[in-house]
């Protein structure tokens, strides 16, 4: 692939009638129990291999084709296989030989990440097993805006397909597409393709901004135009997750086991309709809940990306901790601090413009005219300070983007772009998202330049209360 090229993913909701979404369950079913087949294989190979060190176990196990290469007998053993295309089928096992390379570089301390266990056997019921169709135009075709999927043979030999349809074919316009993945999820139906991208050549650098991440709002970000942001978390937010929580405890309560369905292969439960009513409900809140997030995270990226050359954010990211449950959930289940990066990162190549992950250690108790250090760091509580050592005040959030800022342009090469002036910033801008772009308000300018007032009842500097207010639109 070329320096200018890569692949993406695209993500589009699928119409399926209520004949094809059982076909489809009943596809992703029988992958999930050939996954759960070839696990139950591997863990006898593992144990055998122990005890006899035999070499052809590895070669089998421990390769990446050894397992794909037991579909064909067990096609024999088991007809039921046969009725599912064989690109599905063959990436379980692949599936299955990744997760198990996965844990043997984990084992050998090869993997970077944290480390992996051996597989575990899956529940369908708790994730549906996505279809992957991983060669261009095999087992799946496009007309228009229907999307046709190929099914296996039978025992009668005779081809089946099912039928759906895209919602929306724009965004594959002009795109060659690698692969295709049929995913469910929160009960709606999507199609993923993989598609490779033509990216825009780089721009040069002439306007760069660092962000600062917290949990008091999404980031606080200073620029070289010497212009401050505070870009507000989503005030839906919470709203969203009191109402999921009371859903889900009316879901809890009713009586999931109903009734018993046995099959030919199995047998399973079905839920009350109360409790399916809910969950119903739950699954339509969580799918709002995130393409609402997803058109926050991309509304603020495209603004930020549309004014600057450079957007650089710290790398500071929740770890699971907090004194209390309501600050645990909001440091980790409702920030949106990774996705920020993954959104940043993928925008800038679309764009042509440039993203960087800076280490933000010591920055938010480092003065940044005098590189004083504050002893023993400045509690969350402490929003404002002045330096001991310059006497210059601070507002933290600023102060910590500033050292970010300086930072970044040292270790990029860039220093030339900080004004004459330095770092002071003399607007200070409040950025909060709409789904019709972005609504930036003015808030004050630099107290070393005006004369302002402190208001106590606020966290920023007040210059007027006036305020001017301009709109980015996308």
């Amino acid at each position: 692939m070329r320096d200018h090229e890569k692949t993406a993913v695209i993500k589009i909701p699928l119409n399926v009638s209520l004949e094809s979404e059982e076909i489809l369950d009943g596809q992703s079913r029988i992958c999930n129990w050939l996954y759960n087949q070839l696990l139950d294989r591997a863990n006898a190979l593992r144990d055998e291999y122990r005890n006899t060190q035999n070499p052809e176990v590895v070669k089998v196990l421990y390769t990446e084709r050894g397992l794909r290469n037991l579909i064909p007998p067990l096609k024999k053993e088991k007809p039921f296989l046969k009725v599912v295309h064989s690109s599905p089928l063959k990436n379980a096992a692949l599936r299955l030989s990744n997760a198990i390379q996965t844990y043997q570089k984990s084992r050998k301390g090869k993997r970077k990440n944290k480390d992996t266990g051996w597989p575990r056997f899956r529940s369908w019921s708790e994730g549906w097993f996505s279809l992957l169709y991983d060669e261009p135009n095999k087992g799946y075709r496009l007309k228009g805006s229907s999307l046709i999927l190929s099914l296996g043979r039978g025992i009668d030999k005779k081809q089946r397909y099912v039928s759906t349809f895209l919602e929306e074919t724009k965004p594959l316009k002009g795109k060659e597409i690698r692969n295709l993945r049929i995913v469910k999820q929160l009960g709606k139906f999507y199609a993923v393709f993989t598609v490779r991208l033509s990216l825009p050549a780089p721009k040069k650098v002439t306007k760069a901004i660092a962000l600062d991440p917290n949990h008091k709002n999404l980031a606080y970000g200073v620029a070289t135009d010497q212009q401050s942001i505070e870009i507000s978390s989503p005030s839906w937010l919470k709203r969203t997750d009191r109402r999921l929580d009371e859903l889900i405890a009316k879901r809890d309560r009713c009586k999931r086991k109903s009734q018993k369905r046995i099959t030919d292969y199995n047998s399973y439960w079905i839920p009350s309709r109360r409790w399916k009513k809910f969950n119903e409900k739950i699954e339509n809140l969580r799918r709002k809940r995130r393409d609402q997030t997803k058109t926050f995270l991309f509304t603020i990226a495209q603004a930020l990306y549309k004014q600057y050359d450079l957007v650089a954010i710290g790398d500071y990211a929740p770890d699971g901790t907090g004194e209390t449950k309501a600050m645990r959930r909001s440091m980790n289940n409702q920030s949106l601090i990774g996705r920020f990066k993954e959104v940043l990162s993928w925008v800038s190549l679309k764009s042509g413009k440039q993203f960087h992950e800076f280490d933000e250690k010591g920055t938010t108790r480092t003065c940044h005219s005098c590189g004083y250090v504050v002893e023993g760091g400045l509690s969350p509580e402490i929003r404002h300070w002045d330096c001991p050592g310059c006497y210059s005040y601070h507002i933290r959030d600023e102060n910590a983007a500033k050292n970010g800022l300086i930072r970044v342009l040292r270790d990029l090469n860039i220093e030339n772009l900080v004004p004459c002036s330095g770092l002071a910033s003399q607007e200070r801008w409040a950025w909060r998202a709409l789904p019709s772009g972005v609504v930036a308000t003015l808030r004050g300018q630099c107290r070393n330049t005006v004369a302002a007032s402190r208001n106590s009842n606020d966290d920023v500097i007040v210059v007027d209360q006036n305020l001017s207010i301009k709109f980015a639109q996308l």
